[in-house]
């Protein structure tokens, strides 16, 4: 499995300078994460001015600690493969770039948008500006000539495609099912920014992706790549976040919620490196 195939070897028609733009992009994006989760994790006092304020609860707290330490490797990670790729461009590298960039953007569209009104707050502003723009600027570096030429086995393009739309309708049901009480009440949950990203954003563009897979479609093959690596990434952070909860003794109850996430982040990871070991890239 090798990630770094070069994008000049191949005289591909993939757009390098917008490419390394993107990999100069998520590389700052990787610093400001590292430093945004190494000062709340050192730093007490982040987290716990917002929450003797009521503006977080405790259970948002403890996710976003959960958060915070799956986000340090994610982000060294990140900035690794953007130095390779600044180096010697390789698409498979990209993918699991921008893969990874939609990690920041999920989880600090969260920060955002719940008005987790940290001292950080402005960098959870440039981190998820960054994030948004890596992955425009990442994803319109492949053309049309460049998505065409690369294919999967039909076997598991069928295999990737039903797994995200499984993802999609059996969280989308859960999700539903959890915020119909609250818009009853009109009074949303501490996690209500889950919902408007998964069934406004996330999950739409995950049944979109999966539909152009299974239909062998121009950037369904690299789409999905990416959409892998978001999925393991994201459910990776969610399960340990449930696990930290359970052990700091915050969250109680029902275990599905844990056991969901790392099944799901199980799988992701197992078809991401299948889809890595047969992703070709036919050059003429």
């Amino acid at each position: 499995m090798k990630l770094t195939k070069s994008l000049v070897e191949e005289g591909s028609v993939f757009n390098l300078r917008r490419g390394r733009i993107t990999a100069t992009m998520t590389l700052i994006l990787s610093v400001l994460t590292l430093f945004s989760c190494l000062k709340s994790i050192l730093d007490e006092s982040i987290y716990n001015d917002v929450l003797s304020v009521g503006t977080i609860t405790k259970v948002l707290l403890v996710g976003a600690k959960g958060q915070d330490i799956i986000s340090i490797p994610l982000a060294l990670l990140l900035a690794t493969l953007s130095l390779v790729f600044l180096k010697r461009p390789g698409y498979k590298t990209f993918i699991t770039i921008i893969g990874i960039t939609g990690n920041f953007f999920y989880a600090f569209g969260l920060y955002v948008m719940q008005g987790q009104y940290t001292t950080l707050y402005l960098v959870y502003l440039a981190i998820f500006s960054l994030s948004v723009y890596s992955m425009v600027f990442g994803l319109t570096s492949f053309t049309s000539e460049f998505a065409i030429k690369t294919s999967l086995p039909k076997s598991l393009r069928k295999a990737i495609s039903i797994f995200l739309y499984s993802i999609v309708f059996m969280l989308g049901l859960v999700w539903v099912l959890r915020i119909t009480p609250d818009i009853a009440r009109h009074i949303p949950q501490d996690t209500y920014g889950v919902f408007v990203l998964d069934l406004g954003i996330v999950f739409p563009a995950i049944a979109i992706i999966a539909t152009k897979l299974i239909r062998n479609q121009p950037y369904g093959n690299i789409l999905s790549g990416v959409a892998l690596v978001k999925a393991s990434t994201v459910c990776l952070s969610w399960g340990f976040a449930e696990w930290y909860g359970r052990f700091d003794g915050i969250i109680k109850g029902n275990y599905n919620m844990l056991v969901l996430p790392s099944v799901l982040t199980i799988i992701s990871l197992i078809f991401f490196t299948l889809y890595i070991s047969k992703l070709k890239y036919k050059s003429l």
